[in-house]
């Protein structure tokens, strides 16, 4: 049982490694895997431009919220009513 395995197996890798050495791609087709520098740099300044957008502006209501966080009735009141408000009625000063 085990030689018939063993037989079974040595067949199939020798059939996948014959196949493997005679698949060499020959003509035209084998040159579209491969492209030239010009499209390379085109691709690349292509995805230079695509991730390489501007970056997120700072908010300019992060040190208020920060401050209204540290206050616990400050911070219920901005989930409530929104922080602007909360801020307004915490502190008596439009933000």
């Amino acid at each position: 049982m085990r030689t018939l395995f063993l037989l079974t197996l040595l067949a199939l890798a020798a059939f996948c490694l014959s196949d493997l050495t005679d698949a060499k791609p020959s003509g035209p087709e084998s040159d579209k895997a491969f492209m030239s520098k010009q499209e390379d740099s085109k691709v690349v300044n292509r995805l230079r431009r695509f991730l390489g957008g501007p970056a997120p502006g700072v908010d300019p209501l992060e040190p208020s919220r920060e401050v209204c966080e540290l206050i616990p009735t400050c911070d219920e009141l901005s989930e409530q009513v929104g922080l602007q408000e909360a801020y307004k009625r915490s502190f008596g000063v439009t933000i």
